[in-house]
């Protein structure tokens, strides 16, 4: 009965410790840390932004959030007021050297399979939209 213990033991921690390097080779790899790969091809700011902002609007759509009633009226006021906070977000001054171009592709991603209970108020709640990840 001990050994079984002991075996059960060693099995959960040896899990765990599978589990704790997995998890921070992830968070590693998404806060920008020196060594992570910030070279590749790169989209200007104001692209980004539309791109950005198309998909949030979209993602209101698809989570019935445009209408009357609704938290935006139409498309348009949805295009203006994410365009505005997200323009605000990544403009040039912020990231000078533009976006680069595979973490916008993730960060519309993350966009595209967002749930529609979890709050999308800013580009930022997203790990993978956040100007550090963004910014050449």
């Amino acid at each position: 009965m001990k050994l079984k213990n002991t075996i059960i033991s060693m099995c959960v921690c040896g899990v765990g410790f599978l589990v704790l390097g997995g998890c921070q080779a992830g968070v590693s790899a998404q806060v920008g840390n020196p060594g992570v790969e910030t070279t590749g091809a790169t989209v200007q700011n104001d692209q980004a932004v539309r791109s950005i902002t198309e998909a949030r609007c979209n993602r209101e759509v698809a989570c019935n959030n445009i209408g009357a009633g609704q938290k935006y009226d139409d498309f348009a006021a949805c295009t203006r007021e994410i365009g505005h906070d997200t323009g605000v977000t990544l403009r040039d001054q912020k990231c000078p050297e533009g976006i680069l171009q595979a973490r916008l592709a993730s960060c519309l991603d993350q966009i595209s399979t967002e749930r529609c209970g979890n709050p999308l108020d800013t580009v930022e709640r997203l790990a993978a939209c956040r100007k550090g990840m963004l910014c050449r």
